[in-house]
């Protein structure tokens, strides 16, 4: 079939740093690799994912972050 081949194990790995955040599935604060991200409306927040159950977590940065 067409398309250019995949390229899976090729991937470079964004800057992870660890953060502090709350788990909503599992309902307790969670350490968590996640990268530095600009959310839309100029502020700047933590994504991650839980490293029990895998759901995304996120936390807010302050102003200066």
């Amino acid at each position: 079939m067409g398309g250019p081949p995949r390229r899976e194990g090729l991937r470079k790995e964004p800057n992870l740093a660890s953060y502090e955040g709350y788990c909503v599935k599992c309902r307790t604060k969670r350490e968590f690799e996640g990268e530095k991200k600009d959310l839309p409306n100029g502020r700047s927040a933590a994504q991650g994912t839980c490293p029990v159950c895998g759901t995304k977590i996120t936390r807010m940065l302050g102003k200066s972050a």
